[in-house]
């Protein structure tokens, strides 16, 4: 007789371990119930083993609760990194202004007109008056030709005021021109001197060069340059009006033009005594006499070269016949033409005017001044010297221009 079977029962997971597939308990079912049958185990001891298993579920899902809420923990309090965090939205850009209108120009109170750029080197004529000077002409007409941007001016300056102004002098200042009588003046201001201002005992140029203060005489070049550019090239008989200053450069311009006998006209015959010195260092054959005996000699001068002060009247009388063979050069050229170059001038004399003295001795005072050589040509010097005889209004022979 066959065993009556066991009843099964249907175990619903949901109550008995929550989750637990139900096929999956149906297993451990038939698992336990197997056992029991084979080893004589009770019902009870096969619902007891199946409690065991569901209490040993739901152990192992609170573990992997706990485990799980642990992470998220941990999470809260160490956040990913920046990198990886989803980026903030930007802020909208704030709506533009609206454009502000121009403003007109202010007027001419309000505005404050550009500086304008200082030269970079500066320089001046010295002189008491000063204001009839053409050297400012001559030099900022030079200076402009060869692309240079200094300044030149006329200043007031007298003898006294000379050492004071000379070492108030900054280091933008390149050099000066002198008139008499600061060509004396200067020299116990010079540091050294050239030949020439030497032997003429004045300096019409002064280099600032540093420490250094160097006086040159640029007058006796201008002279012999001026004349041959007249189409003179030699004198050896050569009268001189004047026993000042110039007079000096005049004598050693004779010597330079291979003079071998110079008279010199003056009205003081006892001040002028110091000309018969600077004649000898010359090798010259020299006679001092007055204005009036000018023209009683037999020889005719080749040369006349008057010193004296434009518009000045002296005693010296020339015949008509000296004045039509030998060149009278005068070196005032203000007002032109002097008395005594309109005599020269009435009887077809040739004269030169004391502006293309000041042309030529002005170029090299711009060389003194460039290089600090007067024997230094200067770039394209040729165009240079034409541009400061057009800034004075004289021919290439030193006649002034008609009109």
């Amino acid at each position: 007789m066959d065993k009556p079977s066991k009843p099964t029962r249907d175990v619903d997971m949901t109550e008995a371990a929550g989750q637990v597939e139900v096929e999956e308990v149906e297993v451990e079912e038939v698992a336990v119930e197997d056992v029991a049958v084979e080893d004589g185990v009770s019902e009870a001891s096969a619902e007891a083993a199946i409690a065991a298993l569901v209490d040993e579920e739901r152990e192992r899902e609170a573990e992997e609760a706990a485990v799980a809420e642990a992470a998220e923990a941990a999470d809260r309090e160490d956040p990913e990194p920046e990198s990886e965090l989803e980026p903030e939205p930007e802020p909208e850009p704030e709506p533009e202004a609206e454009p502000v209108p121009a403003r007109a120009p202010a007027k001419s109170k309000a505005s404050k007109p550009r500086a304008a750029k200082a030269p970079s080197r500066r320089l001046a004529v010295l002189g008491s008056p000063i204001g009839h000077s053409r050297s400012p002409e001559l030099h900022r007409a030079a200076y402009s030709a060869l692309g240079l941007d200094w300044s030149y001016e006329a200043v007031d300056v007298t003898e006294d005021a000379l050492p004071g102004f000379i070492a108030g002098l900054g280091q933008e200042w390149r050099g000066l021109s002198l008139t008499m009588p600061l060509k004396k003046a200067v020299l116990p201001l010079l540091s050294e001197t050239d030949r020439i201002a030497e032997q003429t005992g004045g300096a019409n140029t002064v280099l600032l060069d540093g420490e250094d203060v160097r006086g040159f005489n640029t007058d006796v070049a201008g002279i012999v340059h001026a004349l041959r550019a007249a189409g003179l090239e030699q004198a050896r008989y050569v009268h001189i009006l004047g026993g000042g200053a110039t007079a000096a450069s005049a004598l050693v311009a004779a010597a330079e033009l291979g003079a071998e006998r110079v008279d010199v006209h003056v009205r003081d015959l006892a001040r002028s005594t110091w000309i018969e010195s600077l004649a000898n260092d010359l090798g010259l054959r020299i006679r001092i006499r007055p204005f009036s005996q000018a023209d009683r000699s037999l020889d005719v001068p080749e040369l006349v070269i008057s010193t004296v002060p434009g518009g000045a009247l002296t005693e010296a009388l020339y015949t008509d016949s000296t004045r039509r063979r030998s060149l009278l050069f005068d070196v005032a050229y203000e007002p032109w033409p002097t008395p005594l170059a309109a005599q020269w001038e009435s009887v077809g004399g040739r004269t030169v005017s004391g502006l293309a003295m000041l042309v030529h001795q002005a170029l090299l005072q711009v060389r003194v001044f460039v290089s600090g050589d007067p024997l230094q040509p200067l770039p394209d010097e040729p165009d240079v010297l034409a541009a400061m005889r057009d800034a004075v209004g004289i021919d290439e022979q030193g006649a002034p221009l008609a009109g």
